[in-house]
């Protein structure tokens, strides 16, 4: 008896830890929505950035040093189209997980989902292992699972 009134006690508190108030997430809606509106305004949106690129004569021609300059510039113009392409995508994404958590995934309607599978799916495609910070912990911590699962896990002392 007492072992089900503190599963119901720990279910309650769990229910109560998940509870979403909804004037809270419609705030933050508005916040992500805002950030993602003066992103999309900004000399930082990805399609100001491709158009305000620099012509590859204007830092010089015929030498070294301003073709690789040149390249420089390029890579640091897509990269940061990549990132703006991104931010916007997963303040996109976050508006719309706040929506679903506020009145629930089946609230939201289709195209909502397909939007956010097709965020998903772009998020997908652009990740890169090598740039992420935590590849490597996330890599020692399987290689550790691995090193034990090898030692047959049983002890000589019985």
């Amino acid at each position: 008896m007492a072992d089900a009134i503190r599963k119901q006690a720990a279910s309650q508190q769990a229910a109560a830890d998940l509870k979403v108030e909804h004037d809270t997430l419609a705030e933050y809606q508005k916040m992500v929505d805002d950030l993602l509106d003066d992103l999309t305004g900004s000399a930082a949106d990805h399609k100001k950035l491709a158009t305000n690129t620099l012509p590859a004569a204007k830092l010089g021609s015929g030498f070294p040093e301003a073709e690789a300059l040149f390249k420089s510039y390029t890579t640091v113009v897509t990269e940061l189209e990549k990132l703006s392409k991104g931010l916007a995508g997963t303040i996109e994404a976050l508006g719309i997980a706040i929506l679903s958590a506020g009145n629930g995934y089946i609230g939201v309607d289709e195209e909502t989902k397909r939007r956010m599978v097709a965020l998903a799916k772009t998020a997908e495609a652009e990740y890169d292992p090598k740039r992420d910070p935590y590849m490597e912990e996330k890599r020692k911590l399987e290689a550790s699972k691995h090193a034990g699962s090898e030692t047959g896990g049983k002890g000589g002392n019985h």
